[in-house]
């Protein structure tokens, strides 16, 4: 560590005052070391790095003192702003008296007022013996003992700072020059008088611009890093620490100490344009430069990252899908088949595997297909939907590979990247697959297969790393009996399947979804809610956005019957339907086809069973119930007719009624 001696006479307050004064600046960077003049002997050496003395004759009496590698550096001391302001109120003419600990320096104090532009007082220098009592004010910079008593008033300014040209010859003499220490001396300097502004403002315009290249170079995602000829490292920003897994210090150090034997050799070619090194586990592009009588500049790039660029670039919202914009949690639903759907939704997600779902039109397939992929690795590279019902088979082909400049007429001068180009690194999503022509299923399987697309009118063939999600309404299997779907195409995108439930599946959802899609608070009517829970919603999910569309716009307060669209028509419901709609609205209904279950196992071997046994089955299957839930639903089943149960051992039978609930 560099090392500053503080020289003075004797010990007194003013050393440990220029001991703090330093370390305001320069902090823990050096080692501060205490000489007295009265103390040293005549063989005395001083041997550290920088030497300070209080004035230009103690430079002279010290240098017989100092080795040959120091550099004695005289101070240059100022007063802040706050304290010289206490005499700059005073009235023009008005006589000051100027008082420091000996004549020198009371004139050296006296000489700094008129360098600083302080013209309007008759500033006159105290001398001993001399009788002062005419004169009401004094100054002085820490010496008030020294001030006759007569002195009407004293303005102490306390010890002079040490002015910002001497803390410039010190760091430079010390070569620790840096940005922490560069911004320390930059606010120290707002607090002084400086005796030189023009150096004061230059240092801090320098500053300012070096601070500003480093923060350009510190954003830039490149490693960059400058040596000079003989490979000694002066710049370097953080990227490149990064990239390069380094940890410590390196600036000063030469660039051959930090480079690994895979990059061998970068050191003694004069220039570099993009070549790829392997690194570690990583692959890296590497550009040097020589810069004429100056040294180096390499540039280095992760491949990841320029994989990454180039996929932001292709990012361009130009077709629907390209962002997936919905996670699993806007999923709202209290069914218990779509939470279901939902989890088995989340696993699919943690593989690359291609999912296949299947569901009616407006389920929501989309939805769950957008949160597979956020919820995947590939959460942050495309994700481009396609429907495939939705464009002629020309165009579609066109879309999905893309084609080369001039391939056909009416194609782009510059041709065009296809779908699954642009979703590379990404997912693609094939919406109503099964709507999609004979030949180009073929084309896709092909594609499955090789993970490679060729581009309409190209010869050459590109790879591609993308993950598929294809989604259909319509029975694939039925397809291929008749011959309008491949069998092998259907194999190839149904490895992992995920069935969508319908919303009239998900009873308990109609009325939430409902007031979540509504714009305004407005309750229903009983009949209302009857009406819509009877529905069958072939539209789904769809088609509640536009009743409740329909409610909001035309209802205020409560929604009546008469209310509802004229499409919604309650169905006619038969004793089955409207006995099982009393049995969900009073009971658990997921547990009455489980009793259900039970009985009809017992009566199918001529047997019955009763309360008990069937609490003691439910509680080994790990089906949480009580005694008295199961007399409930046995009481309800057999006043709504779907068992006949009597008194004693015999226990329960099913009605033909009840045999109804199994096989729906």
């Amino acid at each position: 560590m560099k090392t500053i001696a503080i020289i003075t006479d004797r010990q007194s307050q003013l050393v440990e005052f220029l001991e703090q004064n330093l370390k305001m600046v320069l902090g823990n960077k050096i080692i501060m070391n205490k000489y007295f003049l009265d103390n040293l002997n005549e063989y005395d050496v001083i041997d550290d790095d920088v030497v300070l003395v209080m004035i230009s004759e103690r430079a002279y009496e010290v240098k017989k003192h100092v080795s040959k590698k120091s550099k004695i550096v005289v101070l240059n001391r100022t007063f802040q702003q706050k304290d010289i302001h206490k005499i700059l109120s005073i009235p023009e003419g008005t006589q000051i008296l100027v008082v420091n600990d000996n004549d020198q320096t009371t004139y050296e104090s006296l000489s700094l007022f008129y360098e600083i532009g302080i013209n309007h007082l008759d500033f006159i220098a105290f001398n001993e013996g001399i009788d002062y009592s005419h004169i009401k004010i004094a100054v002085t910079p820490g010496v008030k003992e020294r001030v006759p008593d007569y002195i009407d008033t004293i303005i102490d300014l306390g010890n002079r700072y040490i002015d910002i040209s001497t803390f410039i010859q010190i760091i430079s003499s010390l070569g620790i020059d840096n940005i922490e220490i560069s911004k320390k001396l930059v606010k120290y300097s707002e607090k002084i008088v400086s005796l030189d502004v023009g150096i004061r403002d230059k240092y801090k315009e320098l500053f300012l611009k070096i601070e500003e290249l480093d923060t350009i170079l510190n954003l830039s995602k490149d490693g960059i890093i400058f040596t000079n000829n003989k490979g000694k490292i002066n710049v370097l920003n953080e990227s490149f620490r990064k990239i390069m897994d380094i940890n410590s210090e390196i600036k000063d150090k030469n660039i051959s100490d930090i480079i690994t034997e895979e990059l061998e050799g970068i050191t003694e070619k004069e220039e570099i344009i993009d070549e790829v090194f392997q690194f570690e586990n990583k692959y890296i592009n590497i550009n040097k430069t020589g810069i004429a009588g100056l040294g180096y500049y390499y540039n280095v790039q992760e491949i990841t990252y320029i994989k990454q660029l180039e996929q932001n670039f292709t990012k361009q919202i130009k077709t629907k899908g390209q962002i997936a914009r919905y996670y699993f949690q806007d999923i709202k639903t209290q069914c218990e088949s779509m939470k279901k759907c939902i989890d088995i939704a989340k696993k699919m997600s943690k593989s690359d595997l291609t999912v296949l779902i299947i569901g009616e039109s407006g389920t929501g397939k989309e939805l769950l297909a957008q949160s597979i992929h956020n919820e995947s690795k590939r959460t942050k590279q495309p994700f481009v939907a396609v429907n495939c019902a939705a464009m002629p088979e020309n165009l579609l082909e066109s879309e999905l590979f893309g084609y080369e400049k001039g391939a056909f007429t009416g194609a782009l001068k510059e041709g065009k990247k296809g779908l699954f180009e642009l979703a590379n690194n990404g997912t693609i999503f094939l919406d109503e697959i099964g709507d999609m022509p004979l030949l180009l299923q073929t084309k896709l399987l092909r594609v499955l297969q090789e993970r490679q697309v060729m581009p309409i009118g190209s010869e050459k063939i590109i790879d591609i790393n993308v993950r598929v999600i294809a989604a259909t309404n319509k029975d694939i299997l039925s397809m291929i009996h008749k011959g309008q779907f491949r069998e092998d195409l259907y194999y190839r995108l149904n490895v992992l399947p995920l069935r969508v439930p319908p919303l009239r599946n998900r009873e308990g959802d109609i009325m939430e979804l409902l007031k979540e899609f509504m714009k305004k608070d407005i309750k229903f009517s009983i009949d209302a809610i009857k009406k819509l829970l009877n529905y069958n919603w072939p539209g789904n999910i769809r088609e509640l956005q536009n009743v409740a569309s329909y409610i909001s716009l035309m209802c205020n307060d409560i929604a009546m019957y008469e209310d509802l669209p004229f499409n919604v028509e309650e169905e006619q419901i038969n004793e089955y339907d409207e006995c099982v709609y009393i049995l969900k609205s009073k009971c658990n209904f997921e547990r009455c086809v489980d009793i259900v279950k039970i009985i009809n196992k017992f009566n199918s071997i001529n047997e019955s069973v009763g309360r008990n046994a069937i609490f003691d089955i439910l509680t080994d299957k790990g089906i949480e119930t009580s005694e008295g839930e199961i007399k409930k639903i046995l009481s309800l089943l057999k006043e709504l007719g779907f068992i006949d149960s009597t008194v004693g051992r015999k226990g329960s039978k099913l009605t033909e009624l009840g045999k109804n609930i199994i096989t729906n």
